[in-house]
């Protein structure tokens, strides 16, 4: 049997279907009972969740069950509950059962192991941080602007000075806000180098031109297994760096790119591009050939895609950048 789970913290609506595609039964049980009721269930099951950010022990729990075959639904992906007009978790609960019994149920990829989820949760955090610091010197530079006060490098030691001695109140709480998030960032960038010290697929990710620790990480813990992947295009596309195909009859027009995936991550790797062309001759080559012809931005794409494919292989054959020497076979 097919059954839909649309799952909250307290409650969570059940629709269970039969192959041919009848609604058996449908009901809204406590969360923490899920994982008994599905259980219950005689014979095969195959169940449909939609990523949550507490997944992961529900996950488990139902994982461990006998006969339990979970399927984790890609909320982003999943377009007939997004656009609903008529939303509700009764609906969403059959839509996602449907989805899965009709095999159209676009899922997500969940992490077995405890030591990878980890490394996601910190990546996470790191990210999250990131965001939080850019928020606050944008924050600082709009206080100056609407005060019409210029300051040169505001972040600068010398900067930070100058914006201490206007002595305004909603300046100096930002600049204590961004030093407390600043230290943050520097404890976990070096939990990150511990981490990528001990995991060897970060290690080899981190002999990528223009990658730091920290995306070696992001990009290791994302991708897992590199099995999961057919092909390195798959692993591009799944990053969202891939253009979309508008085709109509004999018409086929390629567009901007998908933008599916992990955007913190894409825009990552964007910026590990424009560090990339500066360190690898043949990078910047490729670079400085395709911007001529396609303009800045996407040749920087360009750069990052080629990143993700390099990356792809050197998982695959467990080679560093220079021993995969790919270059060499251009």
């Amino acid at each position: 049997m097919y059954v839909g789970v649309d799952v909250h913290e307290r409650e969570s609506q059940i629709a269970i279907f039969e192959p041919g595609g009848k609604l058996l039964y449908e009901t809204r049980i406590e969360t923490k009972e899920l994982s008994r009721f599905i259980g219950s269930l005689r014979g095969e099951k195959h169940v449909a969740i939609e990523s949550i950010g507490f997944i992961y022990p529900i996950y488990d729990e139902l994982k461990a069950l006998p006969m339990c075959h979970v399927h984790v639904a890609n909320p982003n992906r999943v377009q007939l509950i997004a656009k609903s007009k008529t939303k509700s978790d009764v609906i969403d609960a059959k839509v996602l059962g449907d989805l899965l019994r009709t095999n159209y149920l676009p899922t997500s990829w969940i992490p077995e192991d405890e030591e990878t989820r980890e490394k996601r949760l910190i990546v996470k955090d790191r990210v999250r941080y990131g965001v939080r610091k850019s928020g606050i010197k944008g924050s600082i530079k709009w206080l100056l602007k609407r005060k019409g006060i210029e300051v040169k490098s505001p972040f600068s030691i010398a900067g930070r000075k100058q914006l201490k001695s206007l002595g305004l109140f909603e300046i100096e709480s930002r600049l204590e806000e961004l030093s407390l998030v600043e230290s943050m960032i520097k404890k976990l960038d070096g939990m990150i180098v511990k981490l990528v010290s001990g995991d060897k697929n970060a290690k080899l990710l981190d002999t990528l031109p223009g990658i730091a620790p920290y995306t070696a990480l992001f990009l290791s813990s994302h991708v897992g297994d590199v099995n999961r992947f057919p092909d390195s295009r798959h692993m591009c596309a799944d990053l969202g760096l891939v253009p979309m195909l508008h085709q109509t009859g004999d018409t086929k027009v390629l567009g901007h790119i998908t933008k599916t995936g992990n955007k913190w991550l894409r825009r990552n790797l964007v910026e590990c591009a424009r560090a990339a062309i500066k360190k690898d001759q043949n990078l910047r080559k490729f670079y400085l050939k395709l911007r001529r012809k396609r303009g800045e931005k996407k040749a920087l794409i360009a750069v990052a895609r080629k990143l993700i494919s390099y990356a792809y292989w050197m998982l695959k054959r467990n080679l560093t950048y220079e021993e995969l020497d790919p270059w060499s076979r251009s």
